[in-house]
């Protein structure tokens, strides 16, 4: 069904019901009798109802299906407030929801701290955190899902994302508090040739940490690999061989409560680089844009 009345037509039909005329209504409104006199015949044109009672010189009443009417006009008025109050909320950052997609170790290094920052200015807005592995990521930010990613860049089509780097990551050695190399200050690639090589299960379609090593001569045994970051960092705090990583787990300490190390390369073999991608298609949104800012402010810190 159509509808044909306007918002304009019912406020001058409600400022007239409780004025008890159009002469007391066209003041309160600031608007011409005429207007208002044009708007509330056109209502009940549309509608096919006589909403007033007209007495000359004594003002006008609602008929019964006039109060009727008016009952269901005031609704619609004061939820059409509400929505315009909504929209200038949004519009404003007052109100409004995020989707940031990342990874764990990113979550944790920077969009946690992000998200603690940001909600001290925007106390009101809900910030949905999705981690998921990097094709399923893309995925969720190509069907909009999501606002943006922040993530490792293992490889977006510039056709259709938007990518900025936040920062350059070198690979970090991580190693069994307990194992000998973590005493030194760094480590020796060709220290590592006889060491066990925990894998993290590729997840996308970039360079992985083991192709990186594998490029730089290295040929390490992989007799464990996982999809899950913990897991692999749990098999090094136990000693049974050593992983990289980009950011160490926090304290140093595994989820199975094991102290381990991080320690750099004395021998570059390249990094990975943290960005944030958004896609091409969607305007920026003045709320994802300052929490984007949040995040760079974080990075900035590292």
């Amino acid at each position: 069904m159509t509808i044909r009345f306007t918002l304009r037509q019912l406020t001058f039909f409600a400022e007239t019901a409780r004025s008890g005329g159009i002469a007391p209504a066209a003041r309160q409104l600031n608007v011409s009798a005429a207007a208002i006199a044009s708007g509330i015949d056109k209502l009940e044109a549309i509608t096919g109802l006589t909403l007033f009672d007209r007495f000359p010189a004594q003002g006008m009443r609602l008929t019964r299906e006039g109060t009727a009417f008016m009952a269901e006009a005031e609704a619609l008025l004061t939820r059409a407030e509400a929505l315009g109050k909504s929209a200038a909320d949004l519009a404003n950052g007052a109100t409004g929801s995020i989707h940031i997609g990342t990874h764990f170790a990113i979550a944790q290094k920077i969009v946690l701290p992000a998200v603690l920052a940001f909600r001290e200015s925007h106390p009101s807005i809900r910030i949905e955190v999705f981690e998921d592995d990097y094709p399923s990521l893309v995925g969720a930010l190509d069907a909009g899902d999501v606002d943006a990613l922040v993530v490792f860049d293992q490889g977006f089509d510039p056709g259709r994302h938007a990518v900025e780097t936040l920062v350059a990551l070198p690979p970090l050695v991580l190693l069994s508090a307990s194992h000998p190399l973590a005493g030194s200050a760094s480590v020796e690639l060709e220290h590592l040739a006889a060491i066990p090589y925990i894998a993290v299960s590729r997840a996308g379609p970039g360079p992985s940490y083991l192709s990186m090593l594998q490029a730089a001569g290295l040929q390490p045994e992989v007799p464990f690999s996982s999809q899950s970051r913990e897991l692999v960092q749990a098999y090094v705090g136990k000693g049974l061989g050593y992983t990289l990583v980009g950011f160490p787990p926090e304290k140093n300490v595994t989820v199975e409560g094991d102290a381990v190390i991080a320690r750099p390369l004395s021998k570059d073999i390249g990094h990975f680089n943290v960005v944030i991608a958004r896609s091409c298609d969607v305007t920026g949104r003045h709320l994802v844009d300052a929490f984007l800012d949040a995040c760079r402010i974080q990075t900035s810190k590292l």
